[in-house]
């Protein structure tokens, strides 16, 4: 027995992960920057592993297809995440925040594992992980390890624009749905803009959606930019 979007089951996921993300950022942001560092390698080899574990699983019950190959954007978060761990990487960084922070949080709003029994394996291995993804990226922002910068957007638009320019074609041949590129996830907010524009004009719709959620995430960080630099010119 599966569950519904929003239902009460869902709800409590989502309230429990809110709250986990809070309080571990809240500690974290605590530590020094040497314990900092031991806890995003921590987190970060965690995710890879249990990454690792659910493929294992899969292939133990000859579940594997080609559908869980790491093309997924909550996949490219595992190696991101990782390399973000050892370096603080500040493209990277961008990355996790206007990428992987927003992907992993529409994963859990939107959640494609609904048929799934609520006590399967997969069903709690699509939760904690892409919980996991939030709390990292959600504890380093809010430690200030990320720092956003509009200027660097450009980078996560390249990004994009190169895994999407090959995932399509893949899914095409593999009949796969990498990153929602073939058909939406049922519930999101893209099965109103297939209805709308067709498919595949809802990948538009898609992109009109993240430069208008881009807008809303920097517009903070933006006015607190000015303020620093108001700041600044009024000391001199």
């Amino acid at each position: 027995m599966g569950f519904s979007l929003f239902g009460p089951y869902h709800i409590a996921w989502l309230i429990i992960i809110t709250l986990t993300v809070i309080k571990v950022s809240k500690h974290f942001n605590k530590l020094d920057a040497k314990s900092q560092s031991i806890v995003q390698r921590r987190i970060a080899w965690f995710i890879l592993l249990f990454e690792i574990i659910k493929n294992i699983y899969l292939i133990n019950r000859n579940e594997f297809t080609v559908d869980y190959l790491p093309f997924e954007l909550c996949s490219f978060a595992i190696f991101a995440i990782l390399y973000h761990a050892y370096t603080n990487s500040l493209i990277i960084g961008e990355k996790l925040y206007n990428l992987f922070l927003p992907g992993a949080i529409a994963a859990l709003l939107f959640c494609n594992w609904t048929h799934r029994p609520i006590y399967e394996f997969m069903s709690l291995f699509s939760f904690i992980f892409h919980f996991a993804l939030v709390m990292y990226c959600v504890m380093v922002l809010y430690a200030g390890i990320v720092k956003p910068n509009k200027k660097r957007i450009v980078g996560s638009v390249l990004f994009l624009a190169v895994t999407g320019s090959i995932i399509y074609p893949l899914n095409k041949i593999w009949d796969t749905n990498f990153m929602f590129l073939n058909v939406p996830s049922p519930g999101s907010p893209l099965v109103p803009l297939e209805k709308v524009l067709g498919n595949p004009g809802y990948i538009f719709g898609l992109a009109c959606m993240i430069v208008i959620l881009w807008v809303l995430m920097y517009l903070p960080w933006n006015k607190l930019q000015r303020l620093k630099e108001t700041n600044d010119f009024s000391t001199h």
